[in-house]
């Protein structure tokens, strides 16, 4: 993880210049809306089912929610099937959810798909970490944000409830965060000037104005 606070606001400034807040927005409702639809239809199994029935119930209500979101802001996410991976597209991103249970943040179990996508931040690990000069200053073509769900909690009915909304950079091998927040924070972020403002010593000068001669009628 980009452990310098100058580091950390590069990674922040290139989130958001490719991301829209809306988009963030619209993905954390998605959601608590998918989690909450998916635990209200697993309540209904028998004890014996309910864990693994919410697992399968909860990420269906959740892709669902996520692709509708992500396609109202016009990241052109992948069609529902089955319980494959929504993945939707802004500016270099692909936006990903991720479950994570118990703010365990490394050696998280991977899916294939997942995994690819986490690859595509090697350009930015040796921009924005690594500092890698023999590569030089290469601009990044592509990178992958997850929109990680801490499901740390537990209802009413025993079944894992989601508690928090995160926005990550996976390392492109997955056993670490390039950046990591939450939503809250990140979204505070746009609230903050793009570039700051430098004070202007430059001291202008103005040009003389010629006084005007008076013409026969005094004017």
């Amino acid at each position: 993880m980009v452990n310098t606070q100058a580091g950390q606001k590069k990674l922040e400034a290139l989130i958001v210049q490719h991301v829209p807040r809306d988009t963030f927005m619209a993905c954390e409702d998605a959601y608590r809306d998918g989690d909450a639809k998916g635990r209200e239809q697993a309540s209904a199994f028998a004890i014996g089912h309910r864990r693994w029935a919410a697992g399968q119930v909860k990420h269906l209500y959740a892709n669902e929610a996520f692709h509708e979101a992500l396609e109202a802001q016009g990241a052109q996410p992948t069609p529902l099937r089955g319980t494959r991976l929504v993945v939707g597209r802004c500016g270099i991103f692909n936006i990903a959810r991720l479950n994570v249970p118990g703010h365990k943040w490394v050696d998280l179990k991977r899916s294939a798909t997942r995994k690819a996508l986490a690859e595509l931040n090697l350009g930015i690990e040796r921009k924005y970490v690594q500092g890698d000069f023999f590569a030089g200053a290469r601009e990044v073509a592509e990178g992958t944000i997850f929109i990680l769900g801490v499901m740390d909690g537990v209802d009413a009915n025993g079944i894992a409830q989601l508690t928090q909304v995160m926005v990550a950079l996976p390392a492109p091998d997955m056993s670490s965060w390039l950046y990591i927040s939450p939503m809250a924070e990140l979204l505070a972020r746009y609230d903050q000037p793009a570039v700051a403002s430098q004070a202007d010593s430059a001291q202008p000068t103005l040009k003389k104005q010629i006084k005007k001669q008076a013409d026969d009628q005094g004017r």
